[in-house]
């Protein structure tokens, strides 16, 4: 794309335009806070104190990071590379991977007809009907150009933004660039934002992919890049991605495992002593005879901590057997004897110290206990509805998958919003308009579901008892639409989708009355008596 046309006058020049300009769109507000402010921000100040900044795109491009920029930037992070090689892997742990899948089913769920997500669009007094439906019709060509009608892309790369913290994409456009084509996956790791300066002062947002790589390097404007991170920039200490929470938790429990593993191991085999007189030997002398004999009896014991396999010399047997020869006094005489297990069998048996852990990596994971299942059953347990089943996990666990869903919306609402500005230009810097964008998310959470009825029901049943409240002329001394507005906690959207309802309702009504009308007028007699004959 802008890549590959810079400085070229070539057929693709309006295309680079095109998407310089849309780059501009809704940016000018952003343009202004950083112009008029002040202060130094946490960003600013970190180059500021290693010797000032004298590049004017570069030092507008650091400020605009501490005011609009809310990602976390994987470029900065030197180390992030490896982090991300480890935790592909820590992925991999059966343990780890119940969790994802567990976060992943709750928060990516599929209707019948194989959408995660629709598109939720408030009514604008300045947006007709034939735009709303446009827009709408946008939001599922987008979805089919992601591929995710077609499978369950959107839930496998749900996962990987838990597992990598990042995820970006290019929007690739047209040959007009009027309309987006397609998306491509990329390396987060290898774009950098910063501004573009343009004759007339302004900036542009752009971003460079590995500016550290000349045959590599690319130019794309902030409009052709989908940039989502778990991790918040502007210096807040945070971790890059949902599963680096879980590795101190995890590797503490398996290491709990592994000394039970091996201690059962050493003292699972009946271990005999041997005394043996060493005559006119020299006490040194007979402990290097001795030691190249107990070398023969060594034994190399490794624990594979992926596949849990145990290989004793190399070989997955175990020697239930040990001899262990030891020297004596020259008049001494041969002595054989039983040893006793080593240590104490009681705290290596015991369960609570595995079971404290595995706690801990659930309460880390912010996945309800409930949902791992019971440990004298194996079972997830059952549900209730009623208010005693709404646990304050639950409730947390809810709340958790909404925050990863609303960063997770942005592979669809910029490409999105994209294309509206580029389809009605005219409404390109209506913040309020940009601020009702929106996805409605399939969900499946019962637990919300059940504290959601129980809040409205008793939130109905108290309008009902202060509607009821008469004042001296017996006449209700609240409006009922005060009570609705101010104790059902109906949205403006609802209240609107409500008179919408009604007044579909009403016409249907007004149409099978008429139709009934219609039916009963009076019939000529003649009409009536041949009715039914031929």
């Amino acid at each position: 794309m802008a890549g590959f046309t810079d400085g070229k006058k070539t057929f693709f020049s309006s295309i680079v335009e095109n998407i310089k300009k849309v780059g501009n769109f809704g940016m000018a507000y952003g343009d202004l806070v950083v112009k008029n402010s002040y202060a130094v921000g946490v960003t600013e100040a970190q180059f500021l104190k290693k010797g000032g900044i004298k590049d004017e795109s570069f030092l507008f491009g650091i400020r605009k990071a501490d005011t609009t920029t809310k990602q976390y930037i994987a470029y900065f992070d030197k180390d992030f590379k490896n982090k991300r090689h480890y935790v592909q892997g820590f992925a991999q742990n059966p343990e780890i991977e119940f969790i994802l899948d567990t976060v992943c089913d709750e928060s990516i769920v599929y209707d019948d007809k194989n959408f995660w997500a629709y598109f939720s669009f408030m009514q604008h007094e300045d947006v007709d009907k034939e735009i709303y439906a446009q827009t709408q019709k946008r939001y599922k060509e987008i979805y089919n150009l992601f591929g995710f009608n077609q499978d369950i892309s959107a839930w496998h790369l749900f996962r990987k933004f838990l597992v990598e913290g990042n995820l970006a994409f290019e929007i690739v456009f047209d040959k007009k660039g009027k309309s987006i084509v397609g998306f491509k996956e990329i390396d987060a790791a290898s774009l950098v934002p910063t501004v573009e300066a343009q004759p007339d002062g302004s900036f542009v947002d752009i971003w460079i992919q590995y500016p550290d790589n000349p045959s590599l390097t690319r130019k794309l404007y902030d409009s052709q890049i989908i940039y989502i991170s778990y991790a918040k920039g502007g210096g807040t200490a945070s971790r890059i991605s949902y599963i680096e929470r879980l590795i101190r938790s995890f590797n503490l429990l398996r290491i709990m495992e592994h000394t039970r593993i091996i201690w059962n191991v050493m003292n699972s085999s009946y271990r005999m002593a041997m005394t043996v007189p060493i005559g006119t030997k020299s006490p040194q002398k007979a402990k290097q005879t001795l030691g190249e004999l107990m070398s023969i009896y060594k034994e190399d014991i490794r624990l594979n901590t992926d596949s849990g396999e145990l290989t004793v010399d190399g070989r997955p047997k175990i020697q239930f057997f040990k001899n262990y020869l030891m020297p004596s006094s020259p008049n001494g005489t041969p002595d054989i004897q039983p040893l006793p297990g080593a240590g104490d069998a009681t705290a290596f048996s015991d369960t609570k110290a595995l079971q404290y852990f595995a706690n801990k990596l659930r309460i880390d994971s912010k996945v309800p206990v409930s949902r791992f299942g019971r440990e004298d059953s194996g079972s997830e347990g059952t549900i209730s509805f009623g208010a005693d089943g709404l646990d304050m996990e639950e409730i947390r666990f809810s709340k958790f998958i909404n925050r990863l869903r609303s960063i997770y919306q942005e592979i669809l609402m910029k490409p999105l919003w994209v294309q509206f500005c580029l389809d009605f230009p005219h409404l390109k810097n209506d913040y309020i308009i940009k601020s009702e964008f929106g996805l409605d998310y399939v969900k499946e959470n019962m637990f919300k579901e059940a504290k959601e009825m129980e809040i409205m029901t008793a939130r109905k049943d108290q309008v009902i008892k202060i509607l009821g409240l008469k004042n001296s002329e017996g006449k209700p001394y609240f409006s009922l639409q005060f009570l609705l507005d101010r104790y059902l906690g109906m949205t403006a959207q609802d209240r609107i989708d409500n008179e919408k309802a009604k007044k579909e309702a009403a016409e249907k009504k007004k149409e099978a009355e008429g139709k009934e009308g219609e039916g009963t007028e009076e019939t000529k007699p003649e009409e009536a008596a041949g009715e039914f004959k031929l």
